[in-house]
């Protein structure tokens, strides 16, 4: 007989038990029968009696040594300092964390497929890299491991990651608290593929350092020989969305409606003691909601983290300036650091944003680098041009009924391309030049930098639907912020085709004309291409402490190849990318045919005798604007979203080079 529908089986399949839901206990259950999933039911070693969380703790670290005796023959000793190893650099570990007892549930967790996202696990129960089973089942037989994972001993040596790894590229938190030092990560030795808590030096406790912890897994620890490896990868997938899911369970308790007053009374972060442990909530959810974009390619998961980021922030009233919270700065950081994530992520949603930044409700100023304000209002000014210019080319893209091109197009046009260029003249009278070292000014330099990223990728996608109305616009379906209506391609790519009346239609309003759109996408390419090839890496061997001439200056800096960043704006450099590689593709063309005339408008000051010579130089920036931006995009694939992305680049890369 099968079980009563409304009691819950004492055997439940593992694909209903990994997705957390109920199953119905029948061979196979109806959840596995309606999302076509292998089912397959195994006693659970979950069960017992609870003896309180030093028992747990315990019990956890004898499974640990268990398996390393299996793997190695070998069990370390238990009773290590684990806190002292963590602040000797670069050490390997394999010893057990104690380990909160609600975690103890979380050691069955399973490496999830490539595409897949938080909150919508679909596990592949076939696969040897997925699937519930004894240790036996996962662990190899090698004597030695093949894979490590980055990892941290305390929550000091975690923030100081931050703020070399995160800090740079998106400031969420206020300047540091402690001088900074060189990053004390711990690799931790793998011979499963299975994520496991107990193997961890340290696990964090709180949301925001869980959802950091989740990005800095991701990064290969030094030392790792094969970074981009298969087995290497799922490994830190495994753990970094062991920490991901961690940090949105920690968040089912954090989450809750309070007064901003409430701001200047509560607990401080253990992380940074200037930023309330309320705010903690919005932070993790906008780094979750990085993790989605980066690490899954999961625009759609992304927003969702985003906007429940925004909300969050609404209720604790970050929106409004106050100055009795006491946290002004962590206040302010915190607030336009999500808005920038909620406008970012509808952008490459093709959705307006649930808030704009001039909604008169927002009275929060923006934050300061040592009393300098530019880099944030630039930011989002930027972020804003971006938005329209999507608008505007999701108009001029759109065909069918009640699509005709209005005439007052041409006013929207020729508006949009002036507020662009006002808005890239102010970037550039702004450039950062200080030269002071440190996360902090690493920020204020590369915010400088992303907001002319964005402006002038906001100038070509104005530009690029005139621009290329004589040939299709190839676009890989992983990003695009013009994506109406498709046809997929075999390759995974989107062929945009324009009909004729369309065409003409465009020809009839758009303020300019076809060659000054090329000239002016081909000049933003440029300028897109510069800036990610003087993006600096991350500086794992900054100390406040060091002398001059230790310090790496900013605009040279290469300390690691991979990842160049965290890559929220690949999007930006796969645009530039594309056109490029289409321009180039126009010009020799035209040089195979002895057509050179028609793309003189693209040298400068060409004549006669030396136009043969100028093309060349046009091809060879091509090629060099080309390249800067696949080695930074190549660079950031050790963050799974950029695979596909990384491979189109790569194929359209030698397609496009072959002489």
């Amino acid at each position: 007989m099968p079980p009563a529908a409304n009691k819950p089986v004492k055997l439940a399949c593992l694909a209903c038990r990994a997705a957390k839901i109920r199953c119905d206990g029948k061979m196979p259950c109806a959840s596995c029968s309606m999302h076509q999933e292998e089912c397959k039911y195994q006693a659970s070693r979950r069960g017992g009696a609870r003896r309180g969380p030093v028992a747990a703790a315990e019990l956890a670290k004898k499974r640990a040594r268990r398996m390393a005796e299996k793997a190695s023959g070998n069990i370390q000793n238990p009773d290590a300092d684990v806190r002292h190893r963590s602040h000797n650099h670069h050490i390997r570990t394999s010893e057990p964390a104690i380990l909160p007892p609600s975690l103890l549930s979380l050691t069955q967790s399973i490496p999830r497929p490539f595409n897949t996202s938080l909150g919508n696990c679909s596990t592949d129960l076939s696969s040897p890299l997925g699937g519930i089973g004894e240790e036996e089942d996962v662990l190899s037989t090698l004597e030695d491991p093949k894979w490590s994972i980055r990892a941290y001993g305390c929550d000091q040596d975690l923030i100081n990651a931050y703020y070399i790894f995160i800090h740079p590229y998106l400031p969420f938190l206020p300047p540091p608290a402690t001088a900074q030092y060189e990053d004390k990560c711990v690799a931790v030795d793998m011979r499963s593929f299975l994520a496991d808590p107990s193997m961890m030096p340290y696990w964090p406790t709180s949301p925001v350092s869980l959802a950091l912890a989740g990005i800095l897994a991701l990064l290969p620890p030094p030392g790792e020989s094969h970074p981009l490896q298969h087995e290497s990868t799922v490994v830190r997938r495994s753990y970094a969305d062991l920490f991901a899911r961690s940090a949105l369970e920690s968040l089912e308790n954090s989450l809750e409606s309070s007064p901003q007053a409430d701001l200047a009374k509560g607990l401080r972060s253990t992380l940074h003691p200037a930023v309330p442990k309320k705010l903690e909530p919005v932070l993790a959810l906008g780094l979750l909601s990085l993790f989605e974009c980066c690490q899954h390619g999961n625009v759609s998961k992304m927003r969702i983290r985003a906007n429940q980021a925004l909300t969050t922030a609404m209720d604790l009233s970050l929106h409004e300036e106050n100055s009795q919270t006491g946290c002004l700065d962590a206040q302010r950081r915190c607030w336009w650091s999500t808005m920038f994530l909620v406008y970012q992520s509808s952008i490459m949603n093709s959705s307006p944003p649930i808030i704009t930044i001039n909604d008169p409700r927002i009275t929060t100023i923006f934050p300061e680098f040592r009393g300098c304000r530019e880099p944030w209002p630039l930011l989002v000014h930027a972020q804003e041009a971006l938005l329209r210019s999507c608008e505007i080319g999701r108009q001029l893209i759109k065909e069918g009924p009640g699509s005709n091109l209005l005439h007052s197009i041409k006013d929207n046009v020729e508006s949009l391309d002036c507020f662009i260029l006002e808005l890239a003249a102010e970037i550039d009278r702004f450039r950062c030049v200080t030269n002071y070292q440190g996360a902090e000014a690493d920020a204020s330099r590369n915010l400088w930098s992303i907001s002319n990223a964005l402006v002038h990728t906001a100038r070509l996608t104005l530009h690029r639907v005139r621009a290329f109305t004589d040939r299709p616009v190839l676009i890989p379906d992983c990003c695009d912020y013009l994506a109406i209506g498709s046809k997929q391609s075999s390759e995974g790519a989107h062929d945009f085709y324009l009909s004729s009346g369309r065409i003409a239609e465009i020809n009839a309003v758009f303020p300019f004309t076809e060659q000054e759109s090329v000239k002016i996408c081909f000049h933003s390419c440029l300028v897109v291409s510069r800036v990610f090839r003087r993006l600096p890496s991350p500086n794992p061997m900054y100390s406040d402490t060091t002398e001059t001439e230790d310090t790496v200056p900013w605009a040279s800096r290469r300390s690691l190849a991979s990842p160049r960043s965290i890559p929220y704006m690949a999007c930006c450099e796969l645009q530039s990318f594309c056109i490029m590689a289409m321009i180039l593709w126009k010009v020799r063309t035209a040089m195979c045919s002895g057509n050179l005339a028609s793309y003189l408008y693209l040298l400068d000051r060409p004549s006669c005798s030396t136009q043969w010579q100028d093309a060349e130089r046009l091809v060879e920036e091509l090629q060099n604007g080309m390249e800067a931006l696949a080695r930074s995009i190549q660079a950031d694939t050790v963050f799974e979203g950029l695979a596909r992305m990384a491979k189109e680049v790569e194929r359209t890369y030698k397609n496009t080079l072959v002489d």
